[in-house]
């Protein structure tokens, strides 16, 4: 990184995306890595080429439509010998928010942006972690806290709404540190995906209401 970087302008703490392609864009799984790459200080295409283990080229699409959709920008460029330019980019905020405008719900069909969404949440964080256990990088034979073992937990329970309200306020604050850690070269990439809403499921009375359902 050249000095003049050290004194770019940091990312926004928060950017509402408000439009349908730019959401799509932003859920792809690539450009989610990409963005990734890039969230903590700016990065060439070559950089994040090297990180992801993939050829610069297969990325130049990709970072096209992330800065077209102000998702990411350039905040630098170093001349090289040759009159070759290297291009700095990084992550335009540091939270991006879903426009509530763009939630639609269909009850008729899965034909909606909230499927959408679902799908790509849910669906990628099936694919990441069947692909992490085939690649030997969550043992199952350990438990948590350990960094090589896997949390899966799912909780049902009655909550009056001052509680739902801090509790959303935990999360989203866990999610912001989360995402805020300085992390180098030689740090795994761990996911996390979290869920709160009013659930449908009808349940019975017992003495465990509201213990967490271990599903390791």
């Amino acid at each position: 990184m050249t000095d003049e970087q050290s004194n770019i302008s940091q990312p926004d703490d928060e950017l509402v995306i408000r439009d349908l392609e730019a959401m799509k864009v932003y859920f792809d799984p690539m450009r989610t890595r990409i963005m990734q790459e890039m969230a903590h200080h700016p990065r060439t295409v070559q950089q994040i080429a090297e990180a992801l283990n993939v050829p610069f080229t297969r990325l130049y699409y990709h970072i096209k439509m992330l800065e077209k959709h102000n998702l990411i920008r350039m905040v630098d460029v170093k001349r090289m010998p040759g009159a070759i330019e290297e291009k700095y980019y990084q992550v335009t905020a540091r939270l991006y928010v879903i426009d509530r405008a763009l939630l639609t719900f269909d009850p008729e069909s899965n034909n909606d942006s909230l499927e959408f969404i679902l799908q790509n949440v849910f669906d990628e964080t099936h694919s990441d972690i069947r692909k992490s256990l085939r690649a030997g990088r969550i043992d199952m034979s350990v438990t948590p806290p350990h960094p090589k073992s896997i949390l899966a937990r799912r909780v049902v329970a009655r909550l009056p709404e001052n509680q739902v309200v801090q509790f959303h306020q935990e999360l989203l604050d866990l999610l912001k540190r989360y995402r805020s850690v300085d992390s180098s070269s030689e740090d795994a990439y761990y996911g996390v995906t979290v869920a709160l809403y009013p659930s449908n499921m009808p349940y019975e009375e017992s003495d465990d209401e509201g213990e967490l359902e271990d599903i390791t």
